[in-house]
């Protein structure tokens, strides 16, 4: 993403953020006797490709499935993001001079380089021992090795608190306590104790359009953490949806987490096709 596209998808993440606690604000929540229970899912689906002197790819793919019953609900996310793109280079010899054919064409190879592989699974149970206050657990994996990471996994416990009024319209804040194992490619190993932070927005403006916040946070140890999203959806057609979504990550060796440039940041601001299935 270049500079001003991550300016301008910045400044839209701000301003969705004040428009979600405008309306948190402004419309009391209360708790429901009793919430839809059974299954919902969702499935987002995003693609992109460009040709010309350096041909891109990048497809994405995010399930979210959720069951709750009376006194618990069980929630497991799936992601996967692959980006690649492909250039033809200039052969060089030793001494950096391109080499030619025959017909003094400079020769040239096919490179493929592999930006993003990024696949992420989670679940989170969480046991409600009152209408809004639970405990949870969560357990997660993540593997994107061109971004460095061979396996980051984390087991956290906790407590949270939720006050909705439907399955599409709460506020959620969880806190917990764990442990992260982080394998790196090309640097050693890291593992210890983490805190963890979890919020989530969701909110339903109209029939149609429904706003939503997250941000997932790991603090403490040695390598953190932190992931936001925030996104719009608009409901095209019955179960189908357009979903324009900003989302980034930041680990703890960036700098400046607003630099698009920096290795440390993964950040992509999309419009995906949204299928509710249950």
């Amino acid at each position: 993403m270049s500079r001003p596209c991550s300016r301008l998808a910045a400044s839209l993440a701000g301003v969705l953020f004040c428009v979600l606690m405008h309306g948190a604000a402004a419309q009391s929540y209360y708790i429901p006797k009793d919430l839809e229970q059974g299954w919902d899912g969702q499935v987002q689906l995003g693609a992109e490709a460009s040709f010309g002197a350096t041909d891109s790819s990048a497809v994405s793919v995010r399930t979210d499935f959720t069951y709750r019953g009376k006194h618990a609900e069980h929630e497991v996310s799936a992601r996967l993001h692959h980006s690649a793109n492909t250039a033809r280079v200039s052969r060089r010899d030793a001494e950096g001079k391109e080499v030619l054919n025959s017909q003094g064409v400079p020769v040239t190879d096919e490179v493929r380089t592999t930006t993003n592989n990024r696949r992420f699974i989670s679940a989170q149970p969480r046991w409600f021992f009152s209408p809004i206050y639970y405990a949870f657990a969560l357990v997660d994996a993540d593997i994107n090795e061109p971004a460095g990471i061979k396996l980051a996994s984390r087991q956290v416990a906790g407590l949270g608190y939720k006050l909705w009024k439907t399955r599409t319209h709460y506020l959620s804040a969880a806190f917990g306590i764990g442990r992260k194992k982080l394998d790196q490619v090309a640097a050693a190993s890291e593992e210890g104790a983490i805190g963890y932070f979890g919020l989530r927005l969701k909110r339903t403006l109209s029939e149609t359009v429904s706003v939503a916040l997250a941000l997932d946070s790991d603090f403490g140890g040695e390598n953190r953490f932190s992931e936001a999203e925030t996104s719009l959806s608009w409901r095209v057609r019955g179960p189908v949806a357009l979903k324009f979504k900003y989302e980034a990550s930041v680990n703890s060796k960036v700098v400046n987490p607003w630099n698009s440039f920096d290795d440390g940041v993964e950040a992509a601001f999309s419009i995906n096709l949204e299928v509710e299935v249950f």
